[in-house]
Order: structure tokens, then sequence, then C-alpha cells
């Protein structure tokens, strides 16, 4: 995959899948760590344009170009798509209705178990 890659540091697990899942849903590519020594082996072994974090992780500023400090219920939290979308020149997809995808199934029904 090509484009901008966005770091996902967040200690909150469920803000970590949240910000992982809107802004993967924008066609970038997204990375996500739960710690300070994730970050720390992402950020040697990769190059982001954005990093996303929650106070429990600290990012050096010169780390990305653009280093975000995100909170649940936080105005960036609330507004992510159009900032990442905004900052990283991202274009918005419109998709017809015919490329729509179909949800996946729920993990019970995926093995035909039927529960």
């Amino acid at each position: 995959m090509t484009g901008p890659k966005v770091l996902v540091a967040c200690s909150d697990s469920e803000l970590r899948m949240s910000c992982f899942n809107r802004v993967s849903a924008l066609g970038v590519r997204v990375d996500a760590v739960g710690d300070q020594k994730g970050l720390g082996r992402r950020t040697e072994k990769d190059q982001y344009q954005m990093i996303l974090h929650d106070s429990g992780v600290e990012v050096d500023k010169a780390s990305a170009d653009h280093v975000l400090l995100v909170e649940s219920n936080s105005e960036l939290e609330k507004d992510l798509e159009n900032q990442v979308r905004t900052l990283l020149d991202v274009p918005v997809r419109n998709i017809e209705e015919e490329e729509k995808i179909d949800e996946p199934p729920p993990p019970w029904l995926k093995n035909n178990r039927g529960w």
C-alpha cells in the first residue's frame, strides 16, 4: 500500500481500535501500538506522516510530520476523519452503490455454527 502512513499509539485499547478502524477506512495505511516500547519499535522500523496518541504514550513532536493528542470524546476524536483527511490531503472517495461491500458475518456464523 502506498500513500501516507499513520501510527496510532494509544494505551486505551478501545480508543486505539476506534482510531485504527476510522483512519484505515479512509484508505490510509495504519499501524497501532499500545505502549511506549511498541512506539519505539514502530518508529525505528517505519516513518510515519502522522502519529495519533493518547496521554498514556509520550511522543516526540519530531517523530512525524503531524503528532496529535487524541482522547475519548475530545474534539479531535469526534472529527478524526476530517482532521486526517485535511492534514494528510487524503481525497474523499465516493463509493458507488454497486461497489459497497456487505458487512462480514458475525463470528458465530462465519464457521456455520449457527448459535
